[in-house]
């Protein structure tokens, strides 16, 4: 981890949640991706099931 790292914690990320954020988990790094609902190729409920979740093995086939 490089020093421009910032640790998050689980209760974060609820709050992140809470306050409206699309946020997944990927490779240990929390990913805000609420640019991306509209154009992700597979529909935006592809993102919204994985909210709050770790996303790695759905995201790394």
């Amino acid at each position: 981890m490089d020093r421009d790292t910032r640790i998050i914690t689980p209760r974060e990320v609820e709050g992140m949640i809470a306050d409206g954020r699309t946020v997944v988990i990927l490779d240990e790094m929390v990913l805000r991706l609420d640019g991306w609902l509209d154009k992700h190729p597979g529909g935006k409920l592809a993102i919204m099931h994985m909210i709050g979740r770790d996303a790695t093995d759905e995201i790394k086939v």
